[in-house]
């Protein structure tokens, strides 16, 4: 099994190419190797291939990156069968990637939402996205910033991010995780990598 994550820039015409096309290039680079595991196609829309178990923790990775540079996206996993690997990832295909572009396709309002072979498991996740879409597209850049950061960095307490992002004080670190819901979201990633686990 394999997941893809399908995504664009919102408003991308009001914000300068270069600005989100760097940002952009720069997050996805970390987790894998163009074009094979990622590519940027259409203008402003792209295509990862990752693990199914690290779908939801990668989405909110690049959400929070883009987030922390003042730039918004729409994003839908897919989560299926690869018959077919190309050497660009745009041109493989499979149940993922059907998956995942029925679920882009059918994004309205959402900014993140699933669409896994399990149905039950497509309701309830979807559910719980929704809800914390509500936080994540209110999130400032400061606050992106630092979730992103705990997000990449788990065992770091607060005073060692504060001491790695500069900033005076576990106290506004705190402060950020608790407005960007951090915890809320790490319990959602901790129940759908355990619903994910069992099912694949």
């Amino acid at each position: 099994m394999f997941a893809v994550i399908t995504g664009d820039i919102v408003h991308s015409r009001k914000t300068a190419v270069e600005v989100w096309l760097i940002a952009l290039k720069e997050i996805l680079s970390q987790y894998g190797t163009s074009p094979k595991d990622w590519e940027i196609y259409r203008g402003d829309s792209f295509q990862i291939i990752t693990a199914p178990e690290q779908a939801l923790i990668l989405s909110f990775i690049i959400k929070s990156y883009l987030k922390s540079k003042a730039i918004n996206i729409r994003m839908a996993i897919g989560i299926g069968e690869m018959d077919y690997q190309a050497d660009k990832a745009t041109e493989s295909n499979g149940t993922a990637f059907v998956n995942s572009g029925t679920c882009f396709d059918s994004l309205k309002k959402q900014t993140l939402a699933i669409k896994t072979p399990w149905e039950n498991c497509n309701i309830t996740l979807n559910i719980m996205l929704d809800l914390a879409t509500l936080t994540m597209d209110k999130w400032t850049v400061k606050t992106a910033e630092v979730v992103l950061f705990k997000l990449q960095n788990p065992e770091m307490n607060q005073k060692d991010i504060a001491d790695n992002l500069h900033k005076k004080g576990q106290g506004n670190i705190s402060e950020a995780l608790k407005r960007g819901g951090y915890d809320e979201l790490h319990q959602l990633l901790v129940y759908y990598q355990q619903s994910i686990s069992e099912l694949c």
